[in-house]
């Protein structure tokens, strides 16, 4: 995301403003979807599409940009009252999806051990915290590996906080604009990257453990949501397929039946966020990279391993899983759509031709 505000110059009362609608409405849609469905629902921002914007932000100005952001809302909304994505992922094998999921995760966890091998102390302390803390059975293991990965980054003085002003952010509106070249560069990109790389693998991880998500529900009210943000900059708001991993496992509660309260934890915690968006980002930027990689590596170690034994489990779908796997982590991309896109694809197909043999 600071890569693409640098590629636009905005200011920094627009930055935060920025992270005031995305934090707001990832709050709100974690919190109202968890406490209506009873399962752990969090919403997030897709950061394919914040990655779109570090060219987009170039060739467009802002106001181009918030009109696609309206104009992506209103497609996904559609999309969600219509149906359509729901049909299409009931037709797809559980296998195939779950091979997908993995690939999109796959990433993440090897990105523990590269990192590690950057800061060995760091890496290697945070992971061995992290599976005592399981042994033991301590809740919520995750959170202990992020307090020793703290405690050893500020004990070899890589922590640099700036003097920090405690403010809440103010919105700013940004009047759109509708070209018609931003449809085809812009609107239809985020629709493809939000439906492919966050909605897709954020419902493979709520079935990876047992939840039955509304998935129609979860396509209109995040599209409803990024709606009302668009104004202020925000850059949509969709189901998470990443942060989720740290509230849908039997680490953050035991009972699945009461589980969806961390959905709500989660939601209120994005909403105070979202008022002191400025200066949460501030402490954010002042941790080392290598210790978010392991981190994030480490909350999702629980999802990839689920998604890899329920991709293979059963034989008949080894083949076309196997396939999603590979063009998924290839980060092959065509037609503005990402490689989890066409891992689905591919792996349907081979399923597909496969039935036909036998």
């Amino acid at each position: 995301m600071y890569q693409a505000v640098q590629a636009a110059n905005l200011s920094v009362e627009l930055t935060n403003s920025w992270l005031l609608a995305i934090f707001m409405g990832s709050g709100l849609f974690a919190l109202l979807m968890s406490l209506r469905f009873g399962i752990p629902i969090i919403g997030s921002w897709a950061s394919t599409t914040t990655a779109l914007l570090i060219t987009g932000l170039v060739d467009h100005p802002f106001s181009e940009v918030i009109g696609a952001y309206f104009v992506a809302s209103v497609i996904l909304m559609l999309i969600g009252y219509t149906g359509i994505f729901s049909k299409l992922m009931e037709t797809i094998p559980h296998a195939v999806i779950m091979a997908m999921l993995a690939g999109v995760l796959l990433t993440f966890g090897v990105k523990i051990f590269s990192s590690t091998r950057l800061n060995p102390i760091l890496g290697i302390s945070m992971l061995m915290m992290f599976f005592v803390a399981k042994a033991i059975k301590l809740r919520a293991p995750v959170v202990f590996a992020f307090v020793i990965g703290v405690l050893v980054v500020a004990l070899q003085s890589k922590i640099n906080i700036p003097e920090i002003k405690l403010s809440i952010v103010t919105p700013l509106w940004t009047n759109p604009t509708f070209p018609v070249g931003a449809l085809f560069t812009l609107t239809i990109p985020i629709v493809l990257m939000v439906m492919t790389s966050q909605n897709a693998p954020g419902i493979a991880l709520l079935k990876a453990v047992g939840y039955v998500p509304p998935i129609n529900t979860i396509v209109h009210f995040g599209g409803l949501l990024s709606l009302l943000g668009a104004g202020f900059g925000g850059s949509g708001v969709n189901l998470s397929s990443i942060t989720a991993s740290i509230a849908i496992t039997e680490e953050s509660d035991p009972n699945p039946e009461t589980r969806y309260f961390a959905g709500v934890i989660a939601g209120l915690a994005y909403c105070v966020a979202a008022l002191f968006a400025g200066v949460l980002s501030t402490l954010f930027g002042s941790f080392p990279g290598e210790l978010t990689a392991v981190l994030a590596g480490i909350a999702l170690l629980p999802i990839i391993t689920t998604s890899l034994v329920d991709a293979m489990e059963d034989k008949d779908y080894r083949d076309s899983a196997v396939v999603t796997f590979l063009v998924t982590i290839s980060g092959v991309s065509a037609l503005g759509v990402g490689s989890p896109f066409w891992g689905l694809i591919a792996g349907v197909i081979v399923h597909q031709l496969q039935r036909f043999r036998r």
